[in-house]
């Protein structure tokens, strides 16, 4: 019997702005059509519903959504949480962009802007090192 291959997930190196704009709704609705989403991207401005279309299906291609038919609409549900797919994201920006050094990133997070946020800092490096 032959093996198969399990088709690797293409790395996600970023989002473009429709892209993102897409995954926004679909990850707080969970599941939609293309028709749904460009619906409510309308009510922000004129966007082609074939735009909508062809970047949904790259989103599947990319492997951040799940594609499945709806009577005879496909319907997509996100693959990946927002967590993983921004970890992905900068993973990739650090190990290609930064040649495996995080401290730029850090430095421009870091950036302190008023005590609470000193506050949880404070508190995240406590869970660290707990």
């Amino acid at each position: 019997m032959k093996k198969t291959k399990k088709a690797k997930r293409p790395e996600i190196n970023g989002l473009s702005l429709v892209e993102a704009d897409v995954m926004q709704i679909v990850w707080r609705e969970k599941n939609v059509t293309v028709r749904e989403v460009h619906e409510e991207l309308l009510q922000r401005g004129y966007v082609p519903y074939t735009t909508i279309m062809a970047a949904m299906n790259t989103l599947a291609q990319k492997g951040l959504l799940v594609q499945s038919r709806k009577y005879k609409a496909y319907s997509y549900t996100p693959a990946l949480s927002q967590t993983a797919v921004a970890n992905e994201i900068i993973d990739n920006v650090v190990s290609r962009v930064l040649q495996g050094s995080p401290t730029s990133i850090l430095c421009y997070l870091l950036k302190i802007r008023n005590k609470d946020e000193v506050e949880e800092l404070m508190k995240l490096r406590e869970k660290l090192y707990s």
